[in-house]
């Protein structure tokens, strides 16, 4: 990771001992990738962005986030094509199973998500399917339960086990004295999602990539991704692979129908996605997503192209052939909310003359 600070007059600092700014503070926006001296990457086809996360070999360091809305098995398809990889959501374990075997028939790695409710059992079904790797998908992944199951499963089916949602180093730590090695890192900061909102819990996103990435554990960097820029500064940052949802909402590979030219799109703790899956509103329980529909995109393809285009170009600055070199050379700085204005397009149309 780098957690360097460009200061001022070749000077810099280190995350977390940074006099600008609280270090617990930091989403994407605050900051910039500093440009760097005499660098030798005459192309961005130079660059090498492929990464080893978990048990697979990735040629894209990119997953899809296990939404309804968003994964499925056509999305998993081209995941496997263009070289990333998909997180297949939570749905009726049937149903799930049934995606896998076809999935495994057509040799298309997935990640399979399951809840607490028989997670050894489910996992192992997985596991006699074929699949490497589960995702154990809670919300809170702080929780002394999720912990304890996620390494039960771990030791018992030898099985790579992904964990999460967390933000903090104390939390990643709890993680990894369980044995486990990949986290999932973020609470609050998805498009569809309104945590923060409801429970007034979360933590900017940036900030949690670097307390996390801290532990030495694997960090998927799941939330606050809204273009291509967000992208390069998480893996500059530290993270293994960067998990996006709601940007592919509304592609053609994403489940759902065209109705109108819009598609479905809906986080999965709101309330439409819990009145399809069996789970009630209440005292004990709100919604924390929403529910939208979102113009037809067209092909998830381009969209990441656009994501990956935007680190090679990142890379390319700080003079980095690939992501081990990237994340050793960048250095940051902060923005402030002038220079975050400079940064986007603002040319004026004078029609007055």
């Amino acid at each position: 990771m780098s957690n360097v600070f460009y200061h001022a007059l070749g000077k810099v600092e280190h995350w977390p001992e940074l006099s600008q700014i609280h270090p617990a503070s930091l989403t994407y926006d605050d900051i910039l990738i500093m440009p760097q001296s005499e660098t030798k990457i005459a192309s961005r086809r130079e660059t090498d962005v492929s990464v080893q996360f978990g048990p697979f070999r990735l040629q894209k360091p990119i997953v899809t986030a296990p939404m309804d809305t968003v994964s499925g098995e056509k999305m998993a398809a081209l995941m496997h094509r263009l070289g990333g990889l998909t997180f297949m959501p939570r749905v009726f374990i049937d149903e799930a199973l049934a995606a896998c075997e076809r999935l495994q028939k057509a040799k298309i790695d997935a990640v399979y998500s399951i809840g607490l409710k028989n997670a050894v059992a489910n996992a192992t079904s997985f596991k006699k399917l074929g699949a490497k790797a589960i995702l154990l998908d809670v919300a809170h992944g702080g929780m002394k339960e999720i912990i304890d199951t996620a390494a039960e499963i771990q030791q018992q089916l030898k099985l790579t086990v992904i964990a999460g949602n967390i933000v903090s180093y104390d939390q990643a730590m709890s993680y990894k004295r369980a044995g486990l090695s990949i986290a999932r890192v973020g609470v609050g900061g998805g498009g569809m999602c309104i945590t923060r909102l409801v429970a007034g819990a979360g933590f900017p996103q940036l900030s949690a990539v670097f307390e996390t990435v801290a532990s030495g554990l694997e960090i998927i960097a799941d939330g606050g991704i809204r273009k291509p820029a967000d992208f390069a500064k998480a893996i500059a940052a530290g993270a293994r692979v960067i998990m996006v949802g709601s940007m592919l909402a509304g592609t053609e590979e994403a489940p759902g129908e065209v109705v109108g030219g819009v598609k479905k799109a809906r986080g999965q703790a709101s309330e439409d996605y819990m009145k399809d899956n069996g789970s009630k509103m209440g005292e004990f329980r709100s919604a924390e997503g929403i529910m939208t529909m979102v113009p037809y995109k067209g092909s998830a393809e381009w969209i990441i192209n656009d994501l990956i285009g935007g680190l090679r170009s990142a890379m390319s600055y700080t003079g980095a052939k690939n992501i081990r070199e990237f994340q050793s050379k960048a250095q940051f700085v902060v923005a402030s909310l002038a220079a975050q204005g400079e940064g986007v397009a603002h040319i004026q149309n004078d029609n007055s003359r």
